[in-house]
């Protein structure tokens, strides 16, 4: 039976310390990215593992059972104080605020050894009110002294990033390693007073092994919570506070470092002393890196948590028959509370679970939220793009229409030009009288003189093949579905699609104005238009 309560004990606090607690420190070294998730759990549990071995005959082993506990603990007693301690952890965790399993079981059998008629040494209450003002201060002279060093040396970014994921990786490390002597002095410590100095020690490195890789998976929402809670953490802040947890783990599990300040070795919160740590660098670099929320839970689970834990004890202990005598009904108990156990330890996975879908999916909607915008906003501006193309070419259409039609009004004010000084010769050819000739040949000179600066490379051929460059498209479909007509058809039809008027087409083309009327009738013809079809807009819909 009492194997059992020893397996039952280990296991219960294992699996709370590695699915709850070690992620609220390791998470804090995860915004670095100095090693993946995976490497870091590897570190961990090498330098854990053997740190735990060695523990099981260190002094927090013995200042437990010198200063806390009893010589022994049965299986009534063993019970009464797991059931005191995860009720208040689960009741703490309920709302949201994660306890430290040492505080509580601390609480817990203090108040079984009130009950046997043993006080409570000074010096091994105090390391739980110094071990935190310690991991303060600390924190805040390393985040300094970092501080300070950095300042006055020149060193490349490159170089630097490297020896400081050398250095994460040694924090880690050694925290780990710290963790292992403390928190195993513990578990040893309550250990030997269940089931003797036998096979505890490598009972707790087995259990623990075990626990470790379950972890991996079970708190993998913890260690993402973490991960955010600290992801604006420089890495000098990181190194500050691993720095300083670590050194506080092992100042306090050892006598003759914890004496130094009239204290006895402890067992701490890894928790607490994250919190202390964080609180004293954020003092040194004169920022904040959390919440005020943060504090305030951790607070809050230093005092519950103890306290809680041990009036619960000491309620139960005053109830009559709690503690049976029979072995059969405390095995039975037992058991039941170890089912009560897992099936809460699943549940809150389950709940670890969905929120972690619950927070992928509400990523994943706010992912499609934004390429939704982003895409909207693309096609925003591809249509702004082909609309505003779509102007330019208008515009180039229109100022090739313009200087076509500017082309067309010169060459007819050229003929007019003409026409006139014909008719100014043919009247000089008539007269005999010699001043009307002089006067003739004066308005002549002069209308000549004027027009010397006149473009007269401007003509018919020059309008048309402008005409036809502009209207390339059109050209080219008259030619594909009215393959009969000629030159000057194609000419005409190019003219009224430009709008010009049957007196400008005449003069465009060196016909009259009933040639053009004529020309016109046989267009429809050979376009196929009724007498009801508009030859105008026929056109202009090719």
């Amino acid at each position: 039976m009492g194997l059992f309560c020893l397996i039952l004990f280990m296991s219960a606090v294992a699996l709370w310390f590695f699915t709850n607690e070690q992620y609220t420190l390791f998470g804090v070294y995860s915004p670095t990215c100095a090693m993946r998730s995976r490497n870091m759990h590897r570190v961990v549990m090498l330098f854990f593992l053997p740190a735990l071995f060695v523990s099981g005959r260190g002094d927090v082993t013995v200042s437990i059972s010198q200063h806390l506990g009893l010589m022994s603990m049965d299986c009534s007693s063993v019970l009464m104080v797991l059931m005191s301690a995860f009720i208040v952890l689960l009741a703490l965790k309920f709302f949201s605020i994660k306890a430290s399993v040492v505080y509580a079981f601390a609480g817990a059998l203090a108040a079984l050894n009130l009950a046997a008629g043993r006080g409570l040494d000074r010096g091994f209450m105090m390391s739980f009110v110094g071990a935190p003002v310690m991991a303060f201060l600390l924190s805040a002279g390393i985040r300094a002294l970092l501080r300070g060093i950095f300042s006055r040396i020149h060193v490349h970014m490159i170089t630097l990033s490297y020896y400081m994921r050398l250095v994460v990786i040694f924090c880690i490390a050694i925290t780990a390693a710290a963790v292992g002597f403390n928190w195993g002095g513990f578990v040893t410590g309550v250990g030997h007073m269940i089931g003797g100095e036998g096979t505890v020690v490598l009972s707790a490195v087995a259990i623990a092994a075990l626990v470790m890789v379950a972890s991996r998976f079970i708190g993998q929402s913890g260690n993402e919570e973490n991960s955010t809670l600290f992801s604006e953490f420089s890495i000098y802040s990181v190194v500050s506070v691993g720095l300083s947890v670590a050194a506080t783990l092992l100042f306090f599990s050892f006598d003759a470092t914890a004496g130094l300040v009239y204290m006895s070795p402890a067992p701490l919160s890894v928790s607490a002393l994250v919190m202390a740590s964080v609180a004293g660098t954020e003092t040194a670099q004169k920022s904040r890196m959390v919440s005020d929320e943060y504090y305030v839970k951790e607070a809050i689970s230093m005092v519950a948590a103890p306290a809680g834990a041990f009036l619960l004890t000491c309620l139960m202990l005053h109830i009559k028959g709690f503690a049976p005598e029979d072995a059969m009904i405390s095995f039975v108990i037992m058991a039941v509370a170890i089912l009560v156990l897992v099936f809460l330890a699943f549940a809150d996975y389950a709940r670890g679970q969905r929120s972690q879908r619950e927070a992928t999916d509400r990523i994943l909607y706010a992912q499609r939220q934004q390429i939704y915008e982003h895409s909207r906003a693309l096609s925003d501006m591809e249509l702004k793009v082909v609309l505003s193309e779509n102007q330019a070419l208008h515009n180039a259409v229109e100022q090739k229409r313009q200087e076509v039609m500017n082309v067309a009004l010169s060459i007819v004010e050229q003929k007019e030009f003409l026409e006139s000084l014909d008719d100014m010769v043919s009247r000089l050819a008539k007269t005999d009288d010699p001043k009307e000739k002089d006067r003739l040949i004066s308005d002549l000179s002069s209308a000549l003189k004027q027009r010397l600066s006149y473009d007269r490379d401007v003509d018919s051929q020059y309008f048309y093949a402008q005409a036809e460059s502009l209207h390339e498209d059109f050209n080219a479909k008259l030619s594909e579905n009215f393959p009969n007509m000629t030159q000057q058809e194609r000419r005409l039809a190019t003219l009224l699609r430009l709008g010009f008027s049957s007196k400008y087409i005449a003069t465009l083309m060196n016909i009259t104005p009933k040639s053009v009327e004529i020309s016109r009738y046989r267009l429809r013809q050979k376009l196929g238009l009724g007498k009801g079809d508009n030859l105008v807009n026929f056109i202009k819909s090719i």
